[in-house]
């Protein structure tokens, strides 16, 4: 099977971060799960937003190349070990919106529950320790928020989010930008004021639809 709507997925995905400016240049990586073992991934070295179907890359779970020519993105063990990690997951996203990537250059989280809609289709956003990208130790240091968040900022690097498909990451990449956006504002005009405990329990309670 050539996958024809998963790769269309990710290729779609891809020119959505380069229209929005969060792949410069040839930065960003996007992948698929198409089965137990098999992965489309981004080439490395490659503008996201010209990508074509036919340049994606097909790797097993070790990050071995099963079909394509060219090598996969540096980042593919992270994106591989969401997969092992969540069966849930169907895409993963990496890319460097600029805001929330200030914020974790600035090695500040987006951890408070500051906007309902957040709440309910991310949840919170751990700040991941720093670790050289494109290396085993990133996935390692990424290893212990995996089970429990959709979305990540990676410290002096980027985000990361994950979905049940790439669609749905790339929406959590373009709300924690939102988030993020929201926040620095909020913040020249005397800070946030998060959610109380109850106020976020009341948005998992009052039939609130989680796609809003």
């Amino acid at each position: 099977m050539d996958h024809a709507a998963d790769r269309a997925a990710l290729v779609s995905c891809g020119r959505r971060l380069d229209a929005l400016g969060f792949a410069p240049a040839t930065d960003g990586n996007v992948s698929v799960r198409l089965g137990p073992r098999a992965f489309l991934v981004t080439p490395a070295g490659r503008e996201k937003g010209g990508l074509s179907p036919d340049e994606l890359l097909l790797v097993d779970l070790e990050g071995a190349v099963v079909e394509g020519e060219g090598r996969p993105s540096t980042e593919t063990p992270m994106h591989l070990l969401c997969y092992r990690r969540r069966g849930d997951v169907g895409g993963v996203v990496h890319a460097h919106p600029p805001v929330a990537t200030a914020f974790a250059a600035a090695g500040v989280s987006l951890d408070a529950p500051v906007i309902p809609e957040i709440v309910l289709t991310v949840g919170t956003i751990p700040l991941v320790p720093y670790a050289t990208p494109g290396t085993e130790e990133l996935a390692r240091a990424l290893e212990p928020f995996v089970d429990d968040h959709d979305a990540f900022l990676l410290a002096s690097h980027g985000v990361l989010t994950l979905g049940r498909d790439v669609r749905e990451a790339l929406h959590r990449m373009e709300r924690v930008e939102h988030l993020a956006k929201v926040t620095l504002a909020a913040r020249l005009l005397g800070g946030p004021r998060p959610l109380t405990d109850a106020q976020v329990v009341s948005l998992f309670s009052g039939g609130v639809s989680p796609s809003m």
